[in-house]
């Protein structure tokens, strides 16, 4: 739902912030429920007020849109972290396009990541069966190409997905 800096978050008084959480954690809040929400934190705003809000929001760009966001219906709520050490060369670049071009084809990848120093690259994979292990996959594909890696199972809950949306800037 949002992309947009730092900056531009906070220009937008807290009135604005708040409806945006409310808005990130159900895009279908109802103006009069989020109107009750700003009361609780002390923001006494009618719902009328707030819908203004939400249309200037929208209008400014600031709202770019509404997505669904569905629910894992296997259930499985596990992940993967890899990292990637890889041989240095002068194709180190191509190497990591190239890594990166097949993790994105991957339908359960959430974020591949370059990184600077002892590892090059972090991939974080769903996993999406009790039998697929993405994580081995890019390992094995990749082999001639690691000097080492690690594969760790994560737990990811608590994910702030406003934060989380700085990363598409």
């Amino acid at each position: 739902m949002l992309g947009m800096s730092e900056d531009a978050w906070s220009n937008l008084d807290k009135v604005d912030q708040k409806i945006i959480e409310i808005l990130n954690s159900n895009a279908r809040t109802p103006s009069k429920e989020i109107a009750s929400e700003l009361k609780k934190s002390g923001h006494d705003v009618s719902d009328r007020t707030i819908r203004k809000r939400i249309e200037r929001l929208e209008k400014s760009g600031i709202i770019k849109g509404y997505k669904a966001v569905l629910t894992d219906v296997s259930g499985i709520n596990e992940y993967q972290v890899v990292l990637m050490k890889i041989k240095p060369s002068k194709s180190l670049e191509a190497v990591k396009d190239s890594i990166k071009d097949f993790i994105t084809k991957l339908d359960n990848y959430l974020l591949v990541a370059n990184m600077n120093g002892e590892w090059n690259m972090l991939v974080i994979m769903q996993l999406n069966s009790e039998k697929s292990n993405p994580a081995q996959k890019i390992v094995e594909k990749f082999s001639d190409e690691l000097i080492d890696y690690r594969i760790n199972e994560v737990d990811i809950k608590d994910v702030n997905i406003l934060n989380m949306s700085l990363l598409l800037l």
